[in-house]
């Protein structure tokens, strides 16, 4: 069962608390907003990493979008 730490009240439970869930707990807790950090998973429930992440590990830089430039404002 994987272990969490809580990023808002829960029940009784305070922010920044560990608990055990079950998997479809996990779901919707992370759906909720609830999840701070993920501690311990078993190997099949691996999620995968987020893009940013991903293209880390690849080693390819994440696209730059430029600042707009100051100027006249369109109306």
């Amino acid at each position: 069962m994987p272990r969490i730490k809580l990023a808002a009240w829960c029940g009784d439970q305070a922010p920044g608390d560990i608990v055990e869930v079950d998997d479809d707990t996990l779901k919707a807790m992370r759906r909720d907003g609830l999840v701070a950090d993920v501690l311990a998973l078993e190997p099949a429930d691996a999620l995968p990493p987020a893009p940013a992440e991903e293209a880390a590990a690849i080693g390819r830089p994440e696209p730059v979008v430029p600042e707009p430039q100051p100027g006249r404002k369109r109306r």
